[in-house]
């Protein structure tokens, strides 16, 4: 052994051994179990860091391939299961300190590129040290050099995150690693004794590298390439661990005295430092600061990147000294100065001043530094105005002064940011902004013209901001005069932006309405003293600058005046008085505007336009509102009453100036004159009695009717998608359209009845076209956000109105179908049908008929007529593609149509066009396929939404259904034998397929409820239906190979023969008279249906689709001999004393079949929903004809059923998908099932239902058992057995929360498994309520919900968790409210968790957190359920409400922790309103008593809503409450 141990260590110490031979000799050495020496592991680890620090200190010369094995060697050791077992068995390990010296060199020299080792080798040697308890004590007990390896780190990772552009993805390893380090250092940093050093530590060597690193994964912009645990992960918990270890270092109660010797006042702080002196730190803030501010090179892409670092980490660290100084409202002066230092070194003097070194480009940054800092002042309620003046001396008001100077200086409206600030200092004080208002109005309202989307929605809230305070300070008047003053200076306001957008003019309108009216009245005032002496005089000098500002300033009046409230009879009289001088000083401005037109005096066309503008907008004002006051108001005298048709004859003359005008009048004005003449459409409505005799004032109302809606401005199609805001403003050529049109629509009740017939078909044709060139320029997709001619047509064609207005509507419908026949060829059209071209009394001349009938209807049969007689012809229409696209979009606006409020012409005439298109059209050759099926498909389902309404009989009258059925189904065949559908996917046939089926179940629906002769035309098409079966069998087996197309053929017939089936099915028993028939066109629809299915399963084409489509047919036929069995049955006839069922041959191969083929394999979810119906039907028919295998049946469906259930291929969306069949199927099962059979099926639940299945991954196994129980106790068992199976209930309910503990372990089976267990427990709580005596049960199910989960990563699986839970609670608080009141602290844990955790989902977050759409419907589902429950709770139980107070401290203790979504916080506060109002008097003060304070400040905003709201609306309610 001696010899053995010298060797080795003679050979390590002797310089002539090769290196790579003392390689092998460690290695060999630390795996072999033969090499024994004395502490051998502690002497390898010793030998490899000695020879490492020799290499590194330059004492020896090793090779670079043996440096990286030593490394390799080390990593080696480090991981190692030996090291491991040995440090477990308590084996003292040390590591040099050596080693961890060179880790971080290493480190280093990657950063700098100076690579001579294997980095990846280096970071898993520190991420082994790290790892182990006893070798990282290395790092932890060396302080500085752990941070010098936080240093180190952070910058590597930070030169990896700025190569953006490089194609090198980032390195996991450095990332894992430095989450591993900033881990191990947080509680190092903590148990530091000294908190001084800490800081010192930090600022001098990682404060930098750390905001550095903060700031690159802030704003990298992260790429598919990036690792995703990095993307996720990682970044997300290294900003965590950094934002923890600089606040924690920088920010601890201990330094606050070193804060406030530094940031305050000398003069406040005098005692403070004596006492201090020595002890704390000495300028925290500067050190702090000196740090960031220090720069790399002079390079400008560096200095961008420092200052961005820098701008971003201030915000943060003001961030960090509020969480940790700010408690419950103290050491607001510190946080303030801080603040203001913090500020300041954004680039700015101690007089909030530009530096000289300051960068233009930089004021983004600053900008959004700036907000965030306000912003944390604004939510931490720092400023204080009294108390800042009468402690402080204003030294806050005055630096938020000097602020706001400084960005009134340096105005920057290009940046969103600096609106923001302005806000936010406008909701510290409005005072800090007032002398500057004229700057604030110019800069932040009037004058900014730029128009890029973020930029107008800040300045639209900064200006909202701005209205909204000096509303509520009722100060409007003083506003209003300085937005006068800007408006009305020396500018050029051809580049202002409109004066009034939407936001603004919806927040002056609110302002204005809360506003006192005597205010609103000045503000009136001040505009038009201000027309009078600042506009109106100037008017001589014709200038475009003065007309602009006249518009500007007529557009406030407008806005104004439109706002505030209305006079009513209980207005008082000094306002009337007030409001009637205004409106005759107004009458003044508008005679002596109209005056210059009328003499002549505006002459310069320009200048002319806009005047005009003023003139009809002013006009419209007035007579607007005066009309309106004299509606409303009888103390209110105008002039239009005492001087007669003053109204009248300001509408008529400022009509006429159109017509003084060489130039084509301008949009707006063109628009006003239209409300003008509108108003004056209602003026004459009523006062129609004032009108002479001998004036007609229909012809006044057409002609003003027709120059509203002008036909001209509709003969040109321009761009019906422009947006339009509603605003006045901004009307212009682009917007007049969809105005104008806005306009007429919502004003057609009182248009139309005045309008010629020509005139509503233009409405209808332009409304019509608007929405098809919509649909040309966008697809099928009409949805627009905003006004536009096209979301106005589609809310027309869809609303309520169209179908008030009978004319328009009929002129809508015809216009629908001229446009279908003038897409199609009109020759072919007229060849087949010319009568669709005459009119009623052209066709009702030549064509006889009773004499009552109609000559509509007489037009109508002879359309009818003439398609029957076209189809022997074999006519045709030919179709392009061209044609058929347009049709298409045709067919989308048709879908429009509120069809129920048609006439019965239009509608009939609507039909009897789409079913002339299906049977005629053919398309041309070299069209897709795809595209003439789904053309046809369009069209059938366009014609069975037309046979659903009340109208559809009035087709029968023209045409027999019979007739119908039978032409519509000879095209189908006719196309099918000539190859159109020999090119067709499975899914696009099944849906031609299924629209093919809806139309022919509502025409055979129509022909039964009309009654006449619904026997004749049943039979005549079922006739006519086993008459063609024969055609297209013989054509389908005389084709040498059976292709696709003679499949569809057979298919089509079959379709159409169970449909037939399945309506006379549902009619017997219906109808005595037509029972015999139905019989026996039962049996014979099924004679011929066998044949077909076995021609269908036999033919050569493959695929699923044949298989499920044959077993829903040959359900059809059992179904069918069923009904005709029951029937004959039931009448009895004595030759069918017992039920007899034809075929049952078939049906058993065929069940046998499905037996074999329903489980071994993954099926398609149509086969397997489709099979076990069958099995229902054929169960069923197997009863009735009592066949001797009976019991054997009902076993083998049910292993079968059972066997496709526990299938591992079944998801748990499919198996919720199979639920309803199933169910159905085990009712039949078991509704008279015997012993045996009941003993099998707790046989198969036993053998499902164990826990040890679900550690196994058995989980599909006993997913299929909780599925079986859930659904069996919702079946009706025989009597015996269904005492026997709820005796053995509570064993299962047991055995379900066993089994729910086990799952709810593994998060991934929340979804899966969990929660389908928990719905059978609710399932049987609510089935078992006579059956469950036992309240321990219950409770023990109360108990099993604190296990489910509801913190999974999916917000769909915590949906589902979340409404499982609810599910069971409302089952107990409904079917065992006793026990409810027993268990309640259980209950309400449970439903405690509900509310934490949609409160804790449903908080605000921020924009890279923010939850998708759909989540979102998800959270708001659950609120909805928080709030339902809440409601059952309330009024559950009167003895439950003791427990009101502490569910309310609940809520308002997580309220307190969360800020929630506006529609969240919703629910839940009308939800914890229901409990409020349990709640009496002492459980108030209780609360108020017991409460915290942050939490009592939470609960008495929420009483006090509660009171001033909700219980004042239940008290209102009450009293008409009988």
């Amino acid at each position: 052994m001696a010899a053995i141990y010298s060797g080795i260590h003679l050979k390590l110490k002797n310089p002539r051994t090769p290196w790579t031979d003392k390689l092998k000799l460690v290695r060999f050495a630390w795996v072999s179990t033969q090499c024994l020496l004395p502490n051998k592991e502690q002497v390898l680890f010793d030998w490899t860091s000695h020879a490492l620090t020799c290499f590194y200190n330059k004492k020896v010369e090793v090779p670079l391939e043996v440096v990286e094995g030593l490394w390799t060697y080390l990593d080696d050791i480090l991981h190692s299961r030996k090291l491991h077992n040995l440090q477990s068995e308590g084996k003292t390990i040390s590591l040099r300190l050596t080693v961890a010296q060179m880790i971080n060199e290493r480190i280093l020299e990657c950063t700098t590129g100076l690579t001579s080792v294997s980095l990846h080798t280096v970071l898993s040697c520190c991420h082994g040290i790290l790892t182990s308890p006893v070798l990282s004590v290395t790092y932890t007990a060396n302080y500085a050099l752990l941070v010098e390896l936080i240093a180190r780190l952070s910058g590597l990772a930070s030169n990896q995150l700025r190569k953006q552009i490089s194609d090198e993805p980032l390195s996991l390893k450095v990332f894992e690693v430095l989450l591993l380090v900033l881990s191990t250092y947080l509680p190092v940093q903590k148990q530091q004794a000294n908190s001084n050093r800490v800081f010192s530590q930090v600022t001098a060597n990682i404060l930098q590298p750390l905001f550095l690193l903060r700031h690159l994964l802030n704003t990298r912009v992260w790429t598919e390439k990036d690792d995703i645990k990095i993307r996720q992960n990682l970044s997300k918990e290294i900003r965590s661990k950094v934002d923890t270890i600089l606040q924690s270092a920088l920010f601890i109660p201990d330094h606050l005295q070193s804060y406030k010797e530094e940031v305050l006042p000398s003069e406040n702080e005098a005692s403070a430092k004596k006492s201090q002196a020595g002890k704390g730190l000495l300028g925290p803030v500067n050190m702090i600061l000196s740090k960031l501010c220090v720069q790399g090179d002079n390079d400008e892409e560096e200095a961008a990147l420092f200052y961005a670092v820098k701008t971003n980490s201030l915000s943060l660290l003001f961030k960090f000294a509020l969480d940790s100084f700010y408690n419950g409202g103290e050491n607001k002066q510190v946080c303030f100065h801080l603040m203001t230092k913090l500020i300041i070194a954004l680039g700015f003097t101690d007089e909030l001043d530009i530096k000289e070194t300051f960068s233009a480009s930089n004021w983004g940054l600053a900008l959004l530094t700036l907000e965030n800092l306000l912003n944390s002042c604004l939510a931490g309620n720092i400023y204080n105005v009294a108390t800042d003046r009468i402690q402080h001396g204003e030294v806050q008001f005055k630096f938020y002064r000097k602020l706001a100077q400084l960005l009134f200086n340096n105005t920057q409206m290009a940046i969103p940011a600096w609106y923001r600030c302005l806000r936010s200092l406008l909701m510290l004080n409005h005072h800090i902004l007032e002398p500057d208002l004229d700057e604030l109005i110019s800069t932040g309202w009037v004058d900014s013209d730029n128009m890029e989307q973020r930029v107008r929605k800040a300045r639209e809230a900064l200006v909202s901001a701005v209205l909204q305070t000096y509303a509520k300070l009722r100060q409007m008047p003083k506003l209003i005069e300085e937005l006068l003053d800007v408006v009305c200076r020396p500018a050029a306001d051809d580049l202002r932006p409109p004066l009034l957008p939407e936001t603004i003019q919806k927040t002056l309108s609110q302002s204005l309405l809360d506003n006192p009216p005597g205010q609103n009245l000045e503000i009136c005032w001040l505009i038009l003293k201000r027309m009078q002496s600042y506009l109106l005089p100037h008017m001589q000098e014709q200038t475009e600058d003065l007309a602009l500002k006249m518009f500007s300033v007529s557009s406030l009046l407008y806005a104004v005046l439109f706002s505030f409230k209305t006079l009513d009879n209980s207005t008082m009289m000094p306002i009337v008085k007030q409001t009637q001088n205004l409106m005759e000083e107004m009458l003044k401005i508008v005679e002596d505007l109209l005056r210059h037109f009328e003499e002549n005096l505006v002459t310069e066309c320009p200048w002319r336009q806009k005047i005009l503008e003023v003139t009809l907008l002013l006009t419209y004002i007035w007579v607007e509102v005066d009309t309106l006051f004299q509606i409303h108001c009888i103390k209110y005298t105008s002039l239009a009453a005492s001087e007669s048709g003053v109204t009248i004859s300001l509408v008529e003359r400022a009509l006429t100036l159109e017509n003084m005008d060489c130039q084509v009048i301008s949009p707006v004005g063109k628009l006003l004159q239209k409300l003008l003449s509108l108003h004056k459409l209602k003026k004459l409505l009523l006062k129609s009695s004032t009108v002479s005799s001998d004036e007609n004032i229909t012809d006044v109302l057409q002609k003003t009717a027709q120059f509203i809606i002008d036909r001209q401005e509709h003969s040109v199609m321009l761009n019906v998608d422009q947006i339009w805001d509603l605003q006045l403003c901004s009307v212009n050529t682009d917007t007049f359209m969809a105005a104008h049109w806005f306009l007429i629509i919502s004003n057609l009740p009182l248009i139309v009845p005045h309008l010629k017939q020509n005139n509503i078909s233009d409405l209808a044709d332009f409304m019509l076209k608007s929405l098809l060139q919509s649909l040309h320029g966008s697809g099928n997709n009409l949805e627009n956000d905003g006004i536009s001619v096209c979301s106005i047509s589609r809310e027309l064609l869809e609303g309520p109105i169209l179908c008030e207005l009978p004319e328009l509507f009929s002129a809508v419908v015809k216009c629908i179908i001229k446009a279908f026949f003038g897409l199609l060829d009109a020759s072919h059209v007229e060849l087949i049908s010319p009568s669709f071209f005459k009119s009623s009394a052209e066709v009702s001349i030549g064509v006889e008929g009773e004499v009552s009938m109609t000559s509509s209807l007489k037009r109508l049969k002879a359309i009818g007529q003439e398609i029957l007689d076209s189809v022997k012809t074999g006519s045709s229409i030919p179709l392009s593609e061209t044609q058929v696209d347009g049709l298409l979009q045709l067919l989308t606006v048709t879908r429009m149509l509120n069809r129920c409020t048609m006439f019965s012409e239009d509608y009939s005439e609507l039909f009897l066009s789409l079913y002339t298109m299906t049977v005629f059209v053919k398309c041309d050759e070299s069209m897709e396929p795809l595209l003439a099926i789904r053309f046809l498909r369009e069209l059938f389902k366009a014609m069975a939404s037309l046979l659903v309404v009340t109208n559809s009989q009035t087709i029968l009258k023209a045409v027999h259904g019979s007739n119908l059925l039978e032409v519509a189904v000879t095209s189908l065949f006719s196309r099918s034998s000539k190859g159109l559908f020999k090119i067709v996917s499975d899914s696009t046939w099944l849906s031609f397929v299924d629209s093919i089926k809806d139309f022919i179940q509502c025409l055979i629906q129509l022909i039964i409820e009309r009654r006449s002769s619904a026997c004749l035309n049943l039979e005549k098409f079922t006739s006519f239906m086993v008459e063609s079966n024969i055609a297209v069998r013989g054509l389908s087996l005389n084709a040498v190979g059976q292709s696709k197309w003679d499949l569809c053929s057979l298919q089509l017939h079959l379709v159409t023969l169970s449909t037939l089936c399945n309506e006379m099915i549902a009619t017997l028993g219906k109808n005595k008279q037509l029972d015999g028939s139905l019989t026996c066109l039962l049996e014979k629809a099924t004679s011929v249906m066998e044949p077909d299915i076995q021609a269908v399963l036999m033919g050569k084409e493959s695929g699923l689709l044949r298989q499920s489509f044959s077993v829903e047919m040959v359900t059809v036929m059992i179904r069918s001999e069923l009904a005709r069995a029951s029937h004959l049955f039931q009448s009895g006839s004595e030759d069918h004393r017992q039920e007899r069922i034809s075929r049952m041959s078939f049906y058993r191969s065929f069940c046998q079949q499905i037996l074999k083929e329903l489980y071994p394999s993954p099926r398609p979810m149509d086969f397997l929903i489709s099979s076990i119906r069958y099995l229902s039907a054929f169960y069923t028919a197997a009863e009735r004809t009592k066949a001797a295998d009976l019991g054997e049946l009902n076993v083998e469906i049910l292993q079968s059923v059972h066997a496709l259930l526990s299938g591992t291929w079944m998801s748990l969306s499919e198996v919720k998908e199979l639920e309803e069949p199933v169910k159905e199927l085990f009712n039949q099962l078991v509704a008279n099932c015997s012993q045996e059979q009941f003993h099998l099926l707790l046989l198969i639940l036993r053998e499902g239902l164990v826990a040890s299945k679900v550690e196994g991954g058995l989980h599909n196994e006993v997913l299929s058992a909780v599925t079986l129980t859930k659904l069996l106790a919702c079946c009706q068992f025989p009597e015996h057995c269904s005492k026997a199976f709820w005796r053995i209930i509570p064993q299962i309910i047991s055995t379900l929360i066993f089994l729910i503990k086990e799952s709810s372990k593994l998060r991934s089976l929340t979804r899966v498994l969990t929660v389908p267990t928990l719905e059978a427990l609710t399932v049987l709580l609510r089935k078992g309520e006579a059956h469950l005596s036992n309240p321990h049960h219950v409770i023990m199910v109360l108990g099993a919900l604190q296990f489910v989960p509801l913190d999974s990563h999916s917000l769909e699986d915590y949906h589902a968790a979340f409404e499982a839970i609810h599910e069971a609670l409302f089952a107990v608080i409904f079917c065992y409210p006793q026990v409810m009141l027993k268990a309640s602290p259980t209950f309400l844990n449970c439903f405690y968790r509900l509310v934490s955790s949609v409160m804790h989902e449903g908080r605000q977050r921020v924009e890279s957190d923010r939850v998708s759409e759909k989540d979102r419907e998800s959270l708001l589902k659950c609120a909805r359920l928080v709030e339902r429950m809440y409601t059952h709770i309330a009024g559950a139980a009167e003895n439950f409400t003791v427990l009101s107070s502490f569910m309310v401290a609940q809520y308002v203790s997580e309220l307190q922790r969360v800020t929630l979504q506006p529609e969240i916080k919703a629910h839940l506060t009308e939800g914890i309103y229901c409990i409020l109002d349990c709640c009496v008097e002492q459980d108030i003060t209780f609360l108020n008593t017991t409460l915290q304070m942050g939490v009592k400040e939470v609960f008495n905003e929420l009483y006090n809503s509660f009171t001033h709201y909700h219980k004042s609306q239940r008290q209102g309610e009450e009293k008409y409450t009988i």
